[in-house]
């Protein structure tokens, strides 16, 4: 049920990695290659193929390749493939990115594809001048946005490229906005020379050149020699990436697949004792800024202390502000609230709900007992969801969140943690408006309303799931108190 937040994030940072990855394709013996600091002179077109690390066991490969078009500019192809393992369960992901740009690298048109066993979701981009239209084709859904961008625009897949052919000398920071298809997210990426440092490379020390390529707080490195080769990049979470042959590329592994789903859970200092049954619980966390929740503090996740920070968590409902009803009712992408089969369904669920039920508890229950609890692959929309019928945490939170908005509930998702079974797991849950008051549910666990044990990290429809990012594998949860 968590292992889809864990999947997202780790997928988020291979899209930062392949934007590193890009250098390598450019930076080959062949070509026209001064040095860094003057710039490439031609751009070869041969695949580069990477092997793809987690915490040094081999997670997925990757192949880049880029196309000059002279005049029309250029055409950067990437395909990768991942297998994962949560909780003992395999999963295998398959990505396909095309991004076309003008002779300068800014972005004319992206294709976004990621497949996996249950899921398909594509993306479709078309830029001009400081409008994007954005088709995103979920399993036999389409829907269609346009939304305001710079006119200089980029992508991870252009950014290496641009910087390569202009020159980056030491200490210099280059400033780009940049597009994300798979976080659907803007912003600012920062790429800085840092200078040349020793690295040992296969027993051999090598003096290298370290750049860094900052996306939202996610940092990632890598190293270069004076001819431009790649021996060495890696980013947060322990992900790396280093440059082999086509062979060793589609090699399967031969060592176990890490489990991410027990990596990544973070385990208290005492076991919980009936967390189902918990009236308050008071935590001390460390590894998480008070200020980055601070939005988030009210009368069930209360901070009562920033340093250290320490949250009280109990069963108090929040009373609703009149003035973010609304942007709580919303249809979107994702949370395709006002789509037919959406409607039909929650008006199928409705009429079957018993008379002192509120419809809230009806879909807790409904989304619960109809979605097979399986880990998936997908940035896939409620309607993509409710036809396919399986699904982790993001998926009952996004069918659950679509069908109560539908009912013209109010309802806004949360992203964080929670107790299950000795450890703290990333996880995302609803949070509807009942009688003037804001009510966590959890049809993943069918907990209506949910336990206390609900650490909420993020607000939203699952639009910035990258600010999750810096806090994986930093954080330390100690119980200073329950009481039932």
């Amino acid at each position: 049920m968590k292992r889809k937040v864990y999947l997202f994030l780790l997928i988020t940072i291979w899209i930062v990695l392949i934007g590193s990855l890009i250098y390598t394709a450019y930076f080959d013996g062949n070509s026209s290659y001064v040095s860094l600091e003057t710039g490439l002179k031609n751009l070869p077109d041969e695949s580069e193929w990477m092997n793809i690390f987690h915490e040094g066991r081999k997670m997925g490969h990757s192949v880049s390749t880029i196309e000059n078009q002279a005049k029309d500019g250029y055409r950067i192809k990437s395909s990768t493939h991942l297998n994962v393992v949560f909780g003992g369960l395999e999963s295998e992901v398959h990505l396909e990115t095309s991004a076309r740009m003008d002779t300068l690298f800014r972005l004319n048109h992206f294709s976004f594809i990621m497949l996996s066993d249950q899921y398909s979701t594509h993306i479709i981009g078309d830029k001009s001048g400081t409008k994007m239209t954005l088709r995103f084709i979920q399993g036999k859904d389409t829907s269609v946005s346009v939304i305001d961008v710079p006119e200089d625009l980029y992508t991870y897949t252009a950014i290496q490229p641009m910087v390569a052919s202009k020159g980056i000398v030491k200490g210099q920071t280059i400033r780009v906005p940049a597009y994300d298809p798979m976080s659907n997210e803007m912003a600012d990426v920062f790429i800085s020379h840092e200078g040349k440092e020793v690295q040992e490379i296969s027993s051999n020390k090598m003096i290298l050149n370290k750049l860094r390529i900052d996306f939202k707080g996610i940092p990632s490195i890598m190293w270069l020699d004076d001819n431009g080769l790649t021996y060495k990049e890696e980013t947060i979470m322990g992900m790396t990436m280093e440059r082999t042959t086509p062979e060793e590329a589609m090699a399967r592994p031969q060592t176990p697949e890490v489990d991410l789903l027990s990596g990544f859970a973070v385990k208290p200092n005492t076991w919980i004792r009936n967390p189902e049954k918990l009236k308050k619980l008071v935590l001390e966390i460390d590894g998480i800024k008070a200020e980055s929740i601070e939005t988030l503090s009210n009368e069930r996740q209360t901070i009562i202390s920033t340093l250290p920070l320490k949250l009280q968590l109990s069963k108090k409902a929040t009373r609703v502000d009149p003035a973010e009803v609304n942007k709580h009712l919303k249809s979107t992408e994702m949370i395709q609230s006002q789509h037919p089969s959406i409607l039909g369904q929650l008006e199928r669920i409705l009429s079957k709900k018993d008379n002192q039920e509120h419809p809230s508890e009806a879909l807790t229950a409904w989304v619960f007992g109809y979605l097979e609890k399986r880990p998936v692959a997908s940035i896939s929309g409620a309607v993509d969801i409710l036809n396919t019928g399986v699904g982790d945490c993001t998926e009952h939170t996004t069918l659950y969140t679509a069908l109560s908005r539908a009912g013209g509930i109010p309802t806004k998702i949360h992203i964080g943690l929670v107790y299950l079974q000795g450890k703290f797991l990333f996880h995302a849950w609803p949070v509807v408006a009942i009688n003037g008051e804001w009510v966590d549910v959890d049809p993943s666990l069918n907990q209506f309303p949910a336990d206390v044990t609900h650490i909420a990290l993020l607000e939203g429809d699952f639009e910035n799931l990258t600010d999750l990012i810096p806090v994986l594998g930093n954080i330390k949860i100690k119980v200073l108190e329950e009481q039932f």
